[in-house]
């Protein structure tokens, strides 16, 4: 059954989450970042194997002079267990800002089982619930667009402004691509307060809210960015589009097959309508989960 299948039988199991551990220190979370390209991590009491906190990349921006994971970290969590239905977890997600949620034993014991994240809700129950819905009440219709030649570090400020993880890119008559997160650390040089460290990437960000759309520029004195690089030399060109009309089955297919988390929506002619993403795509599947579309 799609709807009412248990958490454990779609989430990514322990074997495979990456952790920190406590005691430990930030040069093993800033190896382990440059390393995976993750940017939110679980962690762990070592002796005891229980989860005692999420830490993020953004834990480091906002306090660069700690080097303590225990201190960086956020010990307020929101957690599920197997057994929970995976509706629970997708109405959290479609609510929230988080990108994933642990699952533990129970709230008793602490024990990490796995985790759950937006891309496992997406591959593994709404691919498959083959959703016909259409994609105009879902997708974001108020989007900023940014011109191919805006300098790197305006075109970043402008990103977090409008609080997205990726913006389109156009130039005088089309759209022609599309910049993230992603793109501007692939160029930025962030630094702490004892060294230059962290050119990295990843989807997964705000380890207080496990946020992947509102950090990106904590402030000039971490991040640092080319002055004289343009959007358009650092963008994504092969970009994915859906059409107006496409279904939430059709773009949770190509965001799971891409392994993309947003695509934006153009008409025939190709001009840029809005952007829809995997919490929107999730939105969907919560609001049809009761209807026909929703196989049983």
């Amino acid at each position: 059954m799609i709807k009412d299948i248990p958490i454990s039988r779609v989430m990514t199991k322990r074997d495979k989450v990456i952790t920190m551990n406590i005691p430990g220190n930030r040069e093993i979370l800033i190896e382990t970042i440059r390393e995976t390209g993750l940017s939110v991590y679980p962690v762990l009491k070592k002796n005891s194997g229980e989860l005692a906190g999420i830490v993020s990349r953004s834990d480091l921006f906002r306090n660069p002079d700690e080097t303590q994971i225990s201190l960086l970290m956020n010990r307020n969590v929101f957690t599920l267990t197997p057994t929970d239905k995976v509706i629970i977890a997708a109405k959290v997600f479609a609510r929230e800002i988080f990108q994933r949620i642990p699952i533990i034993d129970n709230k008793e014991n602490k024990n990490l089982l796995g985790v759950i994240s937006r891309n496992d809700l997406v591959k593994k129950v709404i691919v498959p619930a083959k959703i016909q819905a259409d994609v105009e009440p879902y997708y974001n219709k108020n989007v900023t667009a940014i011109w191919e030649r805006t300098p790197v570090p305006v075109a970043a400020k402008i990103l977090r402004s409008c609080h997205q993880k990726g913006v389109p890119v156009i130039n005088e008559s089309k759209l022609i691509g599309i910049i993230t997160q992603h793109d501007f650390l692939k160029v930025a040089e962030i630094l702490d307060s004892q060294s230059k460290s962290l050119t990295g990437h990843g989807t997964e960000n705000n380890g207080s809210s496990w946020d992947s759309e509102s950090v990106l520029i904590i402030g000039s004195k971490t991040l640092t960015l080319p002055p004289d690089l343009k959007v358009n030399e650092i963008m994504e060109k092969n970009l994915e589009v859906c059409y107006e009309g496409s279904t939430i089955g059709e773009v949770s297919k190509k965001m799971s097959l891409k392994e993309i988390d947003q695509i934006p929506v153009v008409n025939a002619s190709g001009d840029l309508l809005g952007i829809i993403n995997q919490k929107d795509v999730i939105k969907a599947y919560v609001d049809l989960y009761f209807d026909s579309n929703i196989p049983e």
